[in-house]
Order: structure tokens, then sequence, then C-alpha cells
């Protein structure tokens, strides 16, 4: 699994790195966002020839060429990992749904009687069974996206309320695949449904069923080793930052720490794997403690408006781990090679790199419930002064009293170690070096001016031109920007580099399976 790819770069401050990506497909098409699929709010024009396009394609987003700045994006109303569940139901849907009409894949969670080939001489019963399997399954999981899909269907000639279960019918084989799929998962372990842990009444749909309960609170730090969950303000985006609103706060809760309970589709479950404590944040009293803080606070120290760039893209779920996919499958398809079964496939394959890794990952951070950045350097220095990056527009600040440190990026909520998105970045980058077998990706745009999260109006000073040039150098690239936005250790992002890499591997290799039909039920 280790490999000489999995060293990362100098996180000397002046380090300056033009080079970055990461996927997620079915993340931006899930959650609606701009571009020439327009599935949003209002009714699209019909632009999709369901004969000879591709839905599966023509749904996702499209860069306009000019380079799109990624803090712009559209954020879910979800947290990361509700909307990647989300997103590989959808991509398990839009594989059911296609498997009947190819040579020899078969369903995950169907098994559909194989289509005459006839069938195929066309993309339209392809793309028609995809389209009603995810509106099928959106009926179950995503209501809120209903409507926008009804246009979209209505759009393209289709019928929304068509629901025929005849295997031999496209819409049928769409309607049995989306409903397939929510019936396998709905009960998973997600806890979509509100009712695990014997809740009878009033359910909690995605709320925590496993007992976690923290170790410190948002007001006393009693143990300097462990989780700390944070306050933000009620209307505010910033964690762990400065005054709120009118003294109005929230404090965190630890997000779906059930996760670590989902059935997997790639593996037994997450005892499989292990991970080496975090032997440098749990003892508080220790160098190496001292020195995974002082390298927080130099990479601080250092930000540069380029590594605040690289920072918000790997941030931002939507665009970071989510345009590169697009970039990978649409420079190998550029004359329609991969087809919609080869989308379907390569979708399959990312978003389960991307979400089942975060099953593994959060039994790990519930296991070790090791102490965030924002929370060490606070202890560390709070009768000291630091030297850091000052806030928005400040730029670094000298002598700033370490108790009122601030990270680059919001801290999330959830411990620290290992690193969920340095993890997904790892495994979903190996998974397309597998899939398209080469590591170049060579994706380009630029990070406008002013346009910062972060900052904005300040950030980046000028527009940043990024050019991510392979899978290598993007994953590298994910895993300290997690340094540089202070909300991870760098020995988190290191061994969480070379721990994710695995799943990739293990998504690829369990897609294969059912493309060849191999797979055994």
């Amino acid at each position: 699994m280790a490999s000489s790819r999995s060293s990362l770069p100098d996180f000397s401050p002046r380090r300056r790195s033009l080079l970055l990506g990461t996927a997620s497909a079915a993340t931006l098409a899930t959650l609606g966002a701009t571009g020439r699929a327009a599935a949003a709010d209002a009714a699209p024009q019909p632009q999709l020839d369901l004969d000879t396009g591709n839905f599966l394609d023509w749904f996702q987003p499209q860069d306009d060429g000019a380079g799109v700045s990624p803090s712009s994006e559209i954020f879910g109303p979800m947290d990361v990992t509700v909307f990647l569940w989300i997103n590989v139901l959808t991509g398990l849907a839009w594989y059911d749904a296609v498997a009947p009409y190819t040579e020899t894949a078969v369903g995950v969670h169907s098994r559909i009687k194989r289509r005459p080939s006839s069938e195929s001489a066309t993309n339209r019963n392809m793309n028609t069974a995809a389209i009603h399997a995810q509106y099928r399954l959106y009926k179950g999981t995503l209501p809120s996206r209903l409507e926008p899909m009804r246009k979209l269907m209505t759009s393209l000639g289709l019928n929304p309320d068509d629901d025929s279960t005849d295997p031999t019918s496209p819409v049928g084989i769409g309607n049995i695949a989306g409903k397939a799929v929510f019936e396998a998962r709905k009960e998973d372990g997600m806890n979509y449904l509100g009712y695990e842990g014997g809740r009878r009444y009033n359910p909690m749909p995605w709320a925590d069923y496993t007992g976690y309960k923290p170790v410190n609170t948002a007001f006393e730090l009693v143990d300097p080793t462990r989780w700390q969950p944070l306050l933000h303000p009620h209307n505010g985006r910033r964690v762990g930052g400065g005054p709120g609103d009118l003294g109005i706060y929230v404090t965190q809760h630890f997000v779906t720490p059930q996760i670590a309970r989902v059935k997997p589709h790639l593996f037994p479950g997450p005892d499989k794997f292990s991970i080496a404590p975090p032997d440098f944040s749990n003892d508080a009293g220790s160098r190496k403690y001292r020195r995974a803080v002082d390298e927080i606070l130099e990479a601080s120290a250092g930000l540069t408006d380029e590594q605040k760039a690289i920072t918000e893209v790997m941030d931002n779920k939507i665009w970071g781990i989510g345009h590169s996919a697009l970039v990978m499958a649409r420079s190998h398809d550029k004359n329609g090679e991969m087809g919609v079964e080869g989308w379907a496939k390569f979708i399959l394959t990312h978003l389960l790199a991307t979400f089942e890794p975060l099953i593994v990952t959060w039994h790990h951070k519930r296991k070790y419930d090791a102490v965030r950045p924002v929370s060490a350097v606070r202890h560390l220095y709070r009768r000291d002064e630091v030297t850091s990056w000052g806030g928005p527009g400040k730029g670094t600040v000298k002598d700033m009293p370490g108790r009122e440190w601030s990270p680059y990026l919001p801290t999330g909520d959830h411990p620290e170690y290992p690193s969920g998105s340095t993890t997904i970045c790892s495994s979903s980058a190996q998974a397309a070096r597998r899939y398209f077998g080469t590591d170049a990706l060579d994706w380009k745009f630029t990070f406008r001016t002013g346009t910062s999260r972060t900052e904005p109006g300040f950030a980046p000073a000028h527009d940043v031109p990024l050019h991510f040039a392979t899978w290598t150098d993007f994953a590298k690239n994910c895993a300290v920007s997690r340094v540089w936005g202070g909300v991870h250790f760098k020995k988190t992002v290191e061994r969480s580099l070379v721990f994710g890499e695995q799943f990739g591997d293990l998504a690829h290799e369990f897609v294969e399976r059912h493309s060849s039909g191999e797979a055994k039920d």
C-alpha cells in the first residue's frame, strides 16, 4: 500500500505548489450546482439527446473554460458525511440501472435480467433508466430535490409519475434499481430513518445513537489531548473564531459518529484496518506535542495566497472533492469512448472510494478522540504570544495572544485523528489511477481575486492560476492543505495519506468484479 508517492512535500511556509485535484462527480450532481445540467430551481431547456447523449456526463456541471472560483460554489445544507452517503446511493442506483444493458455487468443491490443488445444500440434506454433510478432514490432520500428533478424529466419528455416496475422497460428498470438501493441502505447504520438505538417514537434522522460523549466541554479543556467541542456564533460561519453574534453561540457535536457502524460494501468492517495511535498529540507535556503545535503555527504564519487558495479548494467538498473527477473522465471521453456504462462504472468507483473510507476513519476518530490544533495551541500558549495568521485581512501578526489563536479554516465538528479529508483524497486518487491506468490529471483553473470564503475581498490579492498536474500531487497537496488550514497536525495527514490509498484499490476491485459479472451475492 505505501509507496514513494505517499511522502509529503516540504511543509515550509515558503513552499509554493501549483498542484492539486480530486473528485466527486455525483456530489455536484446530487446536491445541484451551476453548469450545463441546470437541474436546479428552473426547468431546463431540453439539451440532452436521450439517443446520442450521456445523462451521467450531461448532468454534471461544466467548467466555463475561463476558470471558476471554487469559493463561489454553493454548499449543500448537510455535512459531508451525510451528502456523501446520499451520493454513493445515487451512484449505486445509476450503476444498477445501467447494468442490464451491458454485456457482463451485474447490479450491486438488484439483479435485473440482461436486456437484448439491440436495446442499447442507442443511449436512450440507459439514460432513461438512470434518470428514473435517480428520481426513485430521491423520493426516499432527498425529497427537496424532487421538484427540480421533475422539471428536468418533463423537459426530456419523461414522466416522473410513471411508477412502472416492468423489468423489460427502461422506466421499470430504473424504478426497480432506485428502490432496491434505497431499501438496501435505508437501515444500513447511518440512521437515515431516525429509529436506530431503540427509538420508537419521534424519529431523529442522522442523529447519533452510539452514546458518544466528549471528555471536554466547549467551556473547559479537562484533557488537552482529547477532542474539545468548539463554540461558534449562531449565525456565523467561522468555528473557533472570535466574538460572536451578540453573545449567542452554538456548541459543536461530533457529527454522525454512527457512520462507523454503517454496513460497508468494500470490506467486512472497520476493525480490519489499523493506524498507529497519535503519539504526537496524546501527551500534552511532551516534545512531540509541542512540535506538532509549532508546525501548525509555522504554517499559519507563512501562508501565501496560493496556499490559501489550495486550502479553500480542498476544504470545499463540492468543488475540491468534486470537479477533478469530471476533468479526468472527460479527458478520456472526448469522443464518447466511455459511454453511459463507463461513466456509471467510474462514478460508482469514485463514490465508494470517497464514502467508505469514512466508515473506517470515523471508527478511529472515536477510538482515539484526539485533540484538534485550535485547542492544543490555545492550551500550550495560553499565557504566551505567538506569530501567526491574524484573521481576515490581517496577514501575519506577531505577538498575538496564544489563547486567541484561530486557524485559517473552520475546525470540523469531529475529533482530529485520522484526517477524513486526506484519507478520501488519497483513496479517490488511487481509484482514478487504477481506473484510467495513469497518474495524469492536468486540471487547470483560476482562483479569482478576492473570492476567498475566509477572507472575502482580501484574498487572493490577485488571480491565482492553479494547475493540478497529477493525482500524486493532488493527494500530497490535499494533505498539506489541512496543515496550512490549521485543522490537522502534520503527522496526522502524513499517516492518513498512506492509510487512504488502500481504499481506492478496494473500490476499484469491487466495481471491477461487478462489471465483469464475477460478483457473488
